[in-house]
C-alpha cells in the first residue's frame, strides 16, 4: 500500500488598500472596505509563517473595527473629514430607509392576509406593534479621529 502525502508550497499574501465603504451594517460612522487592486504582494514560507503566527486565531468580535479606528484608517488613507462624515450620513440614511421598508412590509402582509381571509391571524398585531414602536435614530454623531 502506498502512502499518500499532502504538501503545501509557499504562502502568497496580497495587501489591499482600505477605502470608504457603502455597506450600512456598521454600528456607527463610515464603513470601510478593501479596494480591488492589491498594493503589495508578499511570498512567505508557509511553515515559517505558521510558526511566527502561533496558535492565535481571530474571533468574530476581534474582526469588528471600532468607529474611531475606522475613522483613523480612512484619514491615513487620504480621505477628508468631510468625505468620512458624508459616508456616515449616507449610512444613517440607508438604515432609516431600510427600517421604513420593514415597517411598510409588515402592514402590506397584514393587509394581504386581511383581504384574502377577512381577518387577521391571532397575535399578528403584537408583532407589528413591536415593529412600529421601534425607535428611529434621528440624530447623527460625528466624531473626529
Amino acid at each position: 500500500m502506498s502512502s499518500k502525502q499532502v504538501t503545501f508550497g509557499d504562502l502568497t499574501i496580497k495587501e489591499y488598500p482600505m477605502e470608504i465603504g457603502d455597506h450600512p451594517s456598521v454600528s456607527g460612522g463610515a464603513p470601510v472596505q478593501i479596494g480591488w487592486e492589491p498594493q503589495e504582494t508578499l511570498v512567505r514560507n508557509l511553515d515559517l509563517y505558521e510558526h511566527m503566527r502561533g496558535d492565535r486565531r481571530h474571533g468574530r468580535r476581534e474582526l469588528a473595527i471600532p468607529v474611531q479606528t475606522r475613522g483613523q484608517i480612512l484619514l491615513r488613507a487620504g480621505y477628508s473629514l468631510e468625505q468620512i462624515g458624508n459616508a456616515a450620513l449616507k449610512v444613517d440614511e440607508t438604515k432609516k430607509l431600510r427600517a421604513d421598508t420593514v415597517r411598510r412590509q409588515g402592514w402590506d402582509r397584514a393587509n394581504m392576509v386581511l383581504e384574502t381571509t377577512g381577518k387577521l391571524p391571532k397575535g399578528i398585531l403584537g408583532s407589528f406593534a413591536n415593529v412600529l414602536m421601534m425607535p428611529i435614530k434621528m440624530t447623527i454623531q460625528a466624531r473626529s479621529a
